[in-house]
Parts: structure tokens; sequence; C-alpha cells
């Protein structure tokens, strides 16, 4: 908005209503530049349309009235249906870039799910097979039972240590606590 004191376009809103007609919003600015107070009323042309029609159709219209009428609602309709076809597209593709986030989104998580009971089934089994022998097994021949390479059966091994279900007597020998 321009300042009617000094000219300048740079101002802020200070308060923001509704005014009496319950159409306009009212709007109390104030200029950055030279502090001035003023008040603006602001309404959309679909807001200001009854209004149009009713001063162009009412007793006293003329040809020439109702066709700049007809003429300015044409070129209104035509630009916000251009407007809300931008609108239209606009929301498609982001919905359907949310619903494609949304997708991978899930199998990451059922990816996620299937690898955390894969490993569960994997440390039961280690756990099984460390059960079964009593006194005790070695690494080689969890190996050979589990079917696991070594370096999953070392990773399985140090969390079942951590979580206190195992404890290795000597060096890659593990019994059940």
């Amino acid at each position: 908005m321009e300042c009617p004191h000094c000219g300048k376009s740079h101002d802020r809103v200070i308060d923001s209503r509704l005014a009496k007609d319950g159409i306009t919003v009212r709007r109390r600015r104030q200029c950055l530049a030279c502090s001035e107070r003023f008040t603006t009323y602001e309404a959309t042309e679909a807001q200001l349309l009854p209004f149009l029609v009713g001063k162009n159709t009412g007793p006293g219209a003329t040809t020439a009235n109702l066709k700049a009428m007809l003429s300015f609602l044409a070129r209104t309709l035509r630009a916000l249906s251009k407007e809300t076809d931008k609108l239209i597209t606009r929301m498609e593709k982001t919905e359907k870039a949310l619903a494609i986030k949304e997708s991978e989104k899930k199998a990451r998580e059922r990816k996620i799910a299937r690898r955390k009971a894969q490993s569960l089934m994997m440390a039961d089994s280690v756990l099984k097979v460390i059960r079964r022998h009593g006194r005790g097994i070695d690494m080689a021949r969890l190996k050979e039972k589990t079917r696991l390479d070594a370096k999953r059966i070392h990773a399985i091994v140090f969390e079942l240590r951590k979580q206190g279900k195992i404890k290795s007597l000597r060096r890659g020998f593990y019994v059940k606590t």
C-alpha cells in the first residue's frame, strides 16, 4: 500500500478485522517511512460481484451498463477459471508426490521390520544351539550348526552377551547363563 502522507510503499499492518458491511476487510496500517497511520478497505472481486450486478441492473440501467458488466463478469470468470485450473493441477501434483513419499516410507518400514524379524530369528537360532550344548560351544561348531557367516555370528553373540543371555568361558567358546 502507498502511504497517503509521504507516498512510500513500505508499511506494516497494525490491525485487521472485518468491516461493518461484512464483505470488506478493514486494515489499520502504519507507514515505516513517516510513522503515520492510515486505514485501507480491501475486498476481492468475487466479493464485490453482487454489488456490481445490483448497481448495473437496477432502475435506470442502460444496455451499455449491462454489456460492460457482462463483459467484466466474463473476463473475471475466465481468469478465476484459469487460476482454479492451475490450483487444481498443483494440488494433484502435490497429492501424487505425497502418495509416492508415503508409499516409499511404508516400503522402508516394511523392509526394516523384515530385517528385524530376520535378525531376531537368527539370534534365536544361535541361542538355541548354545542352550542345547550344556557345556558350551565354540565358534566353528556354531557356524556349522546355524549355517551363518562368521561376521553375523560375532554380531549376534555380541548382542546376546550384552543382553546377559550367554557368557564367554574363553575366547570363541560360549555357554548359556
